[in-house]
């Protein structure tokens, strides 16, 4: 039997959901979508409207995390352009800040917030990490894919991503 056949089926059944674009999201917040990651290294202002974006559910004890953060952020060198934003589950801004200095990522990351700003909520109710998510119109695969992806994979999110961006200008 072919596992991967029959997990992307299930994938695609049970995680495809509305949720919400890249650019919807953060209005929901009052304060508007943030400005700076954890580093206070600022994010851009069309950042949101630009097309979609991947959002990495991660926590900073996970080593699965880790690795998939690693390997993300090591990817992203090889797709400039990539919209792709690091949402840390802990909520403890100075750990997760210290993790981020720690790990070198480069792209932005944040801390999810709470009430109307919590972006997990309003992604999936799993609470499984890393879990992978696209903000934005959905492609074809399914909105949020749990767990650690592999190299191939994540190249083929972040392909998929280009297209989309492509078409949004």
């Amino acid at each position: 039997m072919r596992w991967r056949p029959l997990c992307a089926g299930l994938l695609a059944f049970g995680l495809a959901q509305a949720a919400p674009g890249a650019d919807t999201w953060p209005a929901l917040c009052p304060g508007g979508p943030p400005k700076t990651d954890v580093q206070g290294r600022p994010m851009a202002a069309d950042f949101w409207r630009r097309g979609p974006v991947l959002a990495v559910l991660w926590s900073v004890d996970c080593g699965f995390c880790q690795r998939h953060n690693e390997r993300l952020d090591r990817l992203l060198r090889e797709a400039p352009g990539a919209a792709v934003l690091g949402v840390a589950v802990d909520g403890q801004p100075d750990a997760v800040s210290r993790a981020v200095a720690r790990r070198g990522y480069d792209f932005p990351v944040i801390v999810d917030g709470s009430g109307d700003c919590a972006l997990r909520p309003q992604l999936t109710p799993r609470r499984v990490v890393p879990m992978t998510c696209w903000l934005g119109d959905a492609p074809t695969q399914p909105r949020c894919i749990p767990g650690e992806m592999s190299d191939e994979d994540l190249r083929a999110l972040l392909r998929a991503q280009a297209r989309a961006r492509r078409q949004s200008w």
